[in-house]
């Protein structure tokens, strides 16, 4: 894959209410064919970054902003180098202005620091060196006022997605699908339980967005559970009662996974200052050796679709997304190689006959159309990645081939 030599680094994971000037406040970086892309620069980010660098080089390349509360951007003169660009929403740049422009440095061609910052537009991909980078508007108003302009990131490094998400109670966005499927998604949960006061969501929220996202692998960052304490008065309440220690979070986040995390589909880490991710580390599933009687694949929208084949002679499809769920089964399943497709007949009851299938893979597409007469139950083109279009071939082939 072109992104063998990415890498994120966890640059901190505190939150404001226990920082104290004792860890870097939650931040991350993004290293890619050279290139170093920072998301936040608040306080001790600087340090961090210096500990982590393998040379005398660690000032970032490029710099996003997800919001100008103080303990996100403290540290942002320190780490502003010549002609690196500061992208942030313009609110989010006067917001700045308004906190550190007494200590910006001042552009080489421009007595204004202003033309350090380059305004980005939630929605609208640009480009930041390697990157191809979007903004999505977020809510973090609690007990505090939000701040208009504020932003998450998903970042793209070649094939790969990183998703930058924390300070955020809820996404301004009418459609989550960009959203779908990230490698690595990074969330900031102040609580483990609700408590919309925070301007945050909390781990327990956090749950519900790894499965509706498909998010493979999260790290939990800014955490500090302090508003917990508050659910100590209700007694009918089950959660914890107060802050955990990293060790306890992680350990009742594996417990709810072990029960509802879909036979460890899903992982969630609680994050450390100055831990690394690289796509490499990913355990690849082997090539070799058959397929099995079942697929699952996660298509590279928002659907994920499985195809089984049951021990009765029928083949089962079900396709689901963040909303809808759908399982079919189908009788007389016939392969055709020359089309690598795969054809389903309906199964009969006494008063009707089911829906027929047409499966059919082509390039980097799954067409999959299941009609009953002639109304469409189902029919879309899924994308998949090359490597799960091959692995679909092979399935077919298989366990359907004459």
């Amino acid at each position: 894959m072109a992104s063998e030599d990415l890498t994120v680094r966890i640059n901190g994971v505190s939150s404001h209410v226990d920082n104290n000037g004792a860890a870097a406040n939650t931040s991350l970086s993004v290293f890619y064919q050279g290139f170093h892309l920072l998301v936040d620069a608040g306080n001790g980010v600087e340090e961090s970054i210096k500990k982590g660098a393998s040379s005398g080089k660690y000032l970032p390349d490029a710099i996003l902003i997800t919001h100008a509360r103080r303990y996100h951007i403290s540290d942002l003169p320190a780490l502003i180098r010549e002609n690196a660009k500061v992208y942030c929403t313009p609110e989010c740049n006067q917001q700045i202005a308004r906190e550190l422009q007494s200590s910006l440095p001042t552009s080489s061609s421009s007595s204004s620091s202003s033309s350090l910052f380059s305004p980005i537009n939630p929605g609208t991909p640009f480009e930041v060196g390697p990157f191809s980078v979007i903004s999505i508007a977020a809510d973090n108003a609690g007990d505090e006022p939000g701040l208009p302009g504020s932003v998450i990131y998903i970042i793209k490094a070649g094939a790969r997605k990183i998703v930058a998400g924390w300070d955020f109670l809820k996404l301004l966005t009418p459609d989550e699908s960009i959203l779908w499927n990230p490698d690595l998604l990074v969330l900031g949960t102040e609580t483990y339980n609700d408590h919309p006061s925070t301007g945050m969501i909390s781990v327990t929220e956090a749950y519900n967005i790894v499965r509706r996202w498909n998010a493979k692998l999260c790290y939990i960052v800014h955490y500090s559970g302090e508003k917990d304490r508050e659910d100590a008065k209700n007694q009918w309440h089950r959660g914890p009662e107060g802050p955990l220690s990293a060790d306890e979070l992680q350990k009742a986040i594996d417990d709810h996974l072990q029960v509802s995390g879909r036979e460890g589909k899903f992982v969630i880490k609680v994050a450390k200052e100055g831990m690394t991710w690289r796509p490499q580390d990913v355990v690849e599933e082997e090539e070799e050796g058959p397929t099995g009687p079942r697929i699952e694949v996660d298509a590279l929208d928002q659907h994920i679709f499985s195809i089984e084949k049951m021990q009765d002679g029928k083949v089962a499809l079900s396709v689901e997304d963040n909303i809808n769920s759908l399982t079919t089964e189908f009788v007389n399943p016939k392969f055709e190689g020359s089309n690598n497709s795969l054809h389903g007949d309906g199964v009969k009851s006494m008063m009707m006959k089911g829906p027929e299938l047409y499966l059919s893979v082509s390039g980097n597409a799954v067409r999959i159309n299941i009609t009953k007469g002639k109304k469409p139950v189902f029919a879309e083109d899924l994308h998949v990645s090359e490597k799960d279009s091959k692995r679909i071939i092979r399935y077919l082939q298989e366990n359907f081939a004459a």
